[in-house]
């Protein structure tokens, strides 16, 4: 027996005109006649998966003298249409089809990228004329959605079969058949289009299983592998996770949390919406409810915050643990009051520091020494105001500023006192603690955005031992960066990037990057991002991905791609790899999130 018979099929009928018998199955070739504008890579992957189908694409070498003359052809052709259409939209449509013809071949001129005539066949086969039908409308059905065009060629199949088969001799009809739907591809897209690819993720280490990429492959995920190994562009453990609402980035988010947990890293987390108060109580956290203040959940502004490095300290310059704190009280009463003057600001440091000195608080000061109860509150900043305003005899500028001032910091010790006015009352774990300002995110946004601030800052307080990993989670970040607030924007840009020093990784959860990238704070806005080795970029809308574009590189694939996203869909950037990927949870994992988010 010859080769050639035993790969030969048993039997062929081609009795029906679109489809055809071969051996025991029902068949039809279905000739790709129309490909999207834009395509990403591996984009034929998922074709190869599905049971029951065979991908077949040729490419042969077109001259580019060849090629600008039938695309010349075709622009006249299109001109003369367009001419002639009086339909607004059919006429909108071959003015970009010109267009898109005309950007081709200048850019085939100046790159002088190889042109190929391409030509994609799909071979159907089913064990039954209607399991046929079905899964050619699915296939159908599919393309579209990929903006792809497929037809079965009528009267045609014998001849697209054999044009596939190695079997068969090639007849001057197959030929014939080949010049005629072929369509011309650059070489770059073409490799694009290959559908055999493998870009899987498995980080050593303690990982998670993040979900699987377009070609099936898994994502094992290790946020600290920075820890193990060198590799290019992940040389720290900062994840910002961006996507609309409903997109899935809290359930991705849940879902790293959960395995940090289960590696025993200290997890921080800044809850803005509740979601996290299931999965603290699963796993013995510490639940801190902010929104009711006071003897609940209370953290000074005013208490001291210890991050200056060992190093900086040895060198006596510990007087940089004072001079950040002021830095941060000044960016508090940005966020507390974005119309607040620089003169009044100024007197502010001034009154903060008098109020230190009478609790023995000064720049020699040994913080590591001192409690919370140890600091002053906003009662004493407005006792001291109150104490300058006693010794004016005369009416000058400083008592006019000063009153001002009082006016300002009044309410702090009245109405807001219970956010604001007190010592910090944390308690309990502090090995999984979850900080809840749900209540107050619907507070007027000053307030809200103070309190937000103000939190962050005691979250980092818990980042800073070095003998274990610890992740900072903070969600709706975009927060920080509102009211222009440059002293606020500068802080989060600065925990991100200190954070690898303290073993500390952060996870920054947005559906906002506009925020980011407001002309006010680009600079910070760009070094967060810059500062990230990972990006988990969800289903985002069409202004939300421009504005992303200005924080890191996305192609016009990448950025056509976001935009079509659907619920756990995502492309993930780790280090040098991109890789879109789809977000996978278990129903375990779903119902140890608890109630507030999931997929």
């Amino acid at each position: 027996m010859s080769l050639k018979s035993e790969l030969a099929p048993k039997g062929l009928d081609f009795t029906n005109n679109s489809s055809f018998v071969m051996s025991d199955k029902y068949c039809t070739i279905l000739t790709v006649i129309s490909y999207p504008r834009l395509i990403g890579e591996g984009y034929l992957s998922n074709l190869t998966s599905m049971p029951g189908i065979k991908l077949v694409i040729r490419h042969l070498p077109v001259p580019f003298s060849s090629l600008q003359k039938m695309i010349n052809k075709q622009v006249a052709d299109l001109r003369q249409r367009y001419q002639e259409e009086n339909d607004k939209t059919n006429k909108e449509k071959y003015r970009q089809d010109i267009e898109s013809l005309e950007y081709f071949v200048s850019q085939l001129a100046a790159s002088q990228t190889r042109i190929f005539d391409f030509q994609m066949h799909i071979l159907v086969m089913a064990d039954s004329k209607e399991e046929l039908e079905t899964k050619k409308v699915t296939l159908k059905n599919y393309l579209e959605a990929m903006d792809m065009r497929a037809i079965p060629l009528r009267f045609e199949q014998e001849k697209i079969l054999k044009s596939m088969l190695p079997i068969f001799p090639k007849t001057r009809e197959v030929a014939d058949l080949e010049s005629r739907i072929g369509t011309p591809i650059p070489s770059n897209t073409i490799a694009a289009m290959y559908p055999f690819i493998f870009d899987s993720i498995k980080d050593e280490g303690l990982s998670t299983l993040l979900g699987v990429d377009f070609s099936g492959g898994v994502i094992l995920f290790n946020q600290f592998l920075f820890q193990l190994r060198k590799e290019n562009n992940r040389n720290n453990a900062n994840l910002i996770i961006l996507g609309t609402s409903g997109s899935g980035k809290s359930t991705s988010a849940k879902l790293i949390l959960r395995g940090h947990i289960r590696n025993d890293y200290q997890i921080v987390a800044i809850d803005p919406e509740g979601e996290l108060e299931e999965m603290t109580r699963l796993y013995d956290g510490n639940f801190v409810d902010l929104g009711k203040g006071g003897e609940f959940g209370m953290i000074n502004p005013l208490e001291i915050v210890i991050d200056a490095d060992e190093e900086e300290i040895k060198q006596g310059l510990g007087y940089t643990v004072l001079t950040k704190s002021l830095q941060f009280l000044k960016a508090f009463m940005r966020y507390y009051d974005p119309s607040i003057t620089e003169d009044l600001l100024t007197l502010f440091s001034e009154v903060v520091q008098d109020t230190y000195k009478r609790f023995g608080i000064d720049f020699n000061t040994d913080f590591s020494k001192l409690t919370s109860e140890d600091y002053p509150t906003f009662s004493d900043v407005y006792a001291t105001i109150k104490g300058r305003l006693s010794q004016y005899i005369d009416k000058t500028n400083e008592q006019d500023i000063m009153e001002r001032l009082e006016i300002k910091i009044r309410p702090l010790t009245n109405e807001l006192k219970y956010y604001f006015d007190g010592h910090t009352t944390i308690t309990g774990n502090t090995h999984f603690i979850v900080f809840n300002i749900k209540e107050f995110m619907n507070s007027e946004v000053n307030v809200r955005n103070a309190l937000f601030f103000n939190v962050l800052k005691y979250a980092w307080s818990l980042c800073l031992n070095k003998n274990e990993n610890t992740v900072l989670s903070v969600d709706e970040a975009h927060v920080l960066l509102g009211a222009n607030n440059t002293l606020g924007a500068d802080f989060l840009a600065q925990v991100q990037r200190r954070a690898r020093k303290y073993n500390t990784g952060s996870i920054i959860i947005t559906q906002q990057p506009s925020d980011f990238c407001d002309p006010a704070v680009i600079t910070q806005g760009k070094a967060i991002f810059d500062n990230a080795s990972y990006y988990l970029v969800m289903g985002l809308k069409k202004q939300a991905v421009e504005d992303l574009s200005l924080l890191i590189d996305l192609n016009d694939n990448e950025k056509e791609s976001i935009k079509r996203y659907s619920q756990g869909e995502a492309l993930f950037v780790c280090g040098n790899r991109r890789v879109r990927m789809n977000v996978m949870v278990t129903r375990e994992e779903l119902e140890s999130f608890g109630e507030g988010g999931g997929l």
